[in-house]
C-alpha cells in the first residue's frame, strides 16, 4: 500500500530530525506531497521508473536533495540543475530553500513540459524549466551555484559545471557510489566530500562540493 499524506510527513520529519538537518518539514511538505504524487502518476510515461513508490523516493532522492539543500550557501542566489529529469534535485531544493532562484535544464521535452505544469500547479516563483541538451548547446548565462544528480559520472558533471559556473562559484554533485563511475580526472577542484547513508536501505551516497577554478 502506498504511503499516506500523514505517514509521509511523519516519515520525513523523523528522517530530518535523525540526521540533524536544519530544515522544517512544515514549511514545504504540502507542495512536496503534490509534486511527489504528480511524479508518481507520470513516472512511467516520462521514463522515470527507477524508484517505485513515494516512500522509496522520500528515503532516497528527497533525502539526498535535502542533504544538499542544507549545504548550499546561505541567502538568495541563482542555481542551475543540470539534467534534472523529473526535477531532482532542483525542484526539491526550491521547495526547501524558496529564496534560491532555480533553473532546471533537461534534454527531454516531455519532462520539461511536466515540470512546467508542476511549477504552475504549485504557484512557484523564481524557478523555470528549459529544454537544453548540455554538451551540444550551452546557455548564455553563468551561475554561482551548479548542481546535479545522476549525471553519468563525476568527471562529466565537473566538465559541464565548469562551463556554467561563474567565478567565484561552487558546484554540488550527489554521487551514487554504487551506480556511477568516477569517470577520470576532474575538471574542477574538490572542496569537500560528505558521505552519508540513506534511511532504511543504508545505501551509501556522497555529496561532492567543487569550486570554480
Amino acid at each position: 500500500m502506498e504511503i499516506s499524506w500523514e505517514e509521509g510527513r511523519y516519515l520525513l520529519e523523523n528522517i530530518i530530525k535523525d540526521y540533524g538537518l536544519p530544515l522544517r518539514v512544515e514549511t514545504f511538505w504540502d507542495r512536496l506531497w503534490i509534486y511527489l504524487r504528480a511524479l508518481a502518476e507520470r513516472a512511467e510515461e516520462l521514463n522515470l521508473t527507477a524508484v517505485k513508490t513515494i516512500r522509496e523516493r522520500l528515503c532516497s532522492q528527497v533525502f539526498e536533495a535535502l542533504v544538499m539543500a542544507s549545504r548550499l550557501p546561505s541567502g538568495a542566489f541563482p542555481l542551475a540543475d543540470l539534467g534534472t529529469g523529473g526535477g531532482i534535485p532542483g525542484l526539491i531544493l526550491k521547495l526547501a530553500r524558496p529564496e534560491v532562484e532555480v533553473t532546471l535544464y533537461e534534454a527531454y521535452p516531455p519532462r520539461v513540459a511536466f515540470l512546467k505544469e508542476v511549477i504552475r500547479e504549485l504557484s512557484l516563483a523564481g524557478i523555470c524549466a528549459e529544454v537544453l541538451h548540455l554538451g551540444k548547446s550551452w546557455p548564455d548565462r553563468r551561475f554561482p551555484v551548479v548542481v546535479a544528480r545522476g549525471y553519468g559520472s563525476v568527471q562529466k558533471f565537473t566538465k559541464h559545471a565548469k562551463r556554467l559556473l561563474s567565478s567565484p562559484g561552487v558546484a554540488f554533485y550527489l554521487w551514487r557510489n554504487d551506480a556511477e563511475p568516477w569517470g577520470g580526472d576532474l575538471c574542477l577542484p574538490l572542496l569537500e566530500r560528505v558521505e552519508f547513508e540513506l534511511p532504511q536501505s543504508q545505501d551509501l551516497r556522497t555529496l561532492l562540493c567543487f569550486r570554480s577554478s
